[in-house]
């Protein structure tokens, strides 16, 4: 075989095995990011197609911040994917021992932010940086963009994963029936792209993503008639990015890179 050969990429089915195998993981204290995950494979599916829509951004030699990182999922498929060349540090607000077994199985060096947006690394240190619901949580997202502007190589790419689409009917739903959980920023895609270019970051590609939901509340979850529901409703997601239905989804994902120059 030609090792010049770019290597296979691993198929959905087989990225949702390795995740299975991640989140069977302990962890140090109740999650509930991890307990939705763990209790409906439709949660689990949709963070392997969000990972999907980024995915070409990723290669095997870079350098990468998860950003936000929590247990750092997304890292753990980019390390599933793409092997041991890819060199992976990330950073949150929590304590490093909170999800200390998630980032040892997935190769992350790990490192406590203590600033609202500032950041340890140097100017220019990482070659792609992903930010999966993270950008909402900030208390200012602009300062945070500006700072990983900084820390990224001229060219490198910011993938944006579960940003929350303004026009999402399932937040619409959730700001009235589960207002504590719902989200306080909302984000239009056309709007935003032109708000990243004043940041210095181009769009290369974005779309909508999760028409139909893949989890729910906890208190929901043991109804089984609508984990069923969920479940069968995953299909319509296929419709995420079809006019006009694609503005009711419940959010954006987007590759953007570091403009030269700016």
């Amino acid at each position: 075989m030609d090792s010049d050969l770019p290597a296979a990429r691993l198929t959905p089915q087989q990225l949702l095995a390795a995740l299975d195998e991640f989140l069977a993981l302990e962890c140090a204290q109740s999650d509930p990011y991890l307990q939705a995950k763990r209790a409906l494979r439709a949660t689990r599916e949709e963070l392997i197609r969000a990972y999907l829509h980024i995915r070409p951004a990723l290669a095997s030699n870079q350098r990468v911040l998860d950003w936000g990182c929590r247990h750092a999922a997304l890292s753990w498929l980019a390390r599933a994917d793409f092997g041991s060349g890819v060199v992976i540090e990330g950073c949150d607000v929590c304590e490093a021992r909170e999800y200390a077994p998630f980032h040892a199985r997935s190769g992350l060096a790990y490192r406590r932010i203590e600033h609202p947006w500032r950041l340890h690394w140097r100017d220019g240190h990482f070659d792609t940086i992903l930010a999966g619901g993270t950008l909402e949580h900030v208390p200012n997202d602009g300062e945070s963009l500006t700072e990983l502007w900084r820390v990224l190589k001229p060219g490198g790419a910011l993938l944006i994963t579960h940003l929350p689409n303004r026009g999402s009917w399932s937040e619409f739903l959730s700001r009235r029936l589960f207002p504590q959980q719902a989200h306080q920023r909302r984000y239009a895609l056309a709007a935003f792209r032109q708000r990243l270019l004043h940041h210095g970051l181009e769009t290369e590609a974005a779309g909508h993503h999760q028409l139909m939901p893949s989890s729910l509340p906890a208190a929901l979850r043991r109804q089984a008639w609508l984990c069923r529901l969920v479940d069968a409703l995953q299909p319509l997601n296929a419709l995420e990015n079809v006019w006009p239905l694609r503005h009711f989804s419940a959010t954006l994902w987007l590759i953007v890179r570091k403009r030269d120059g700016f």
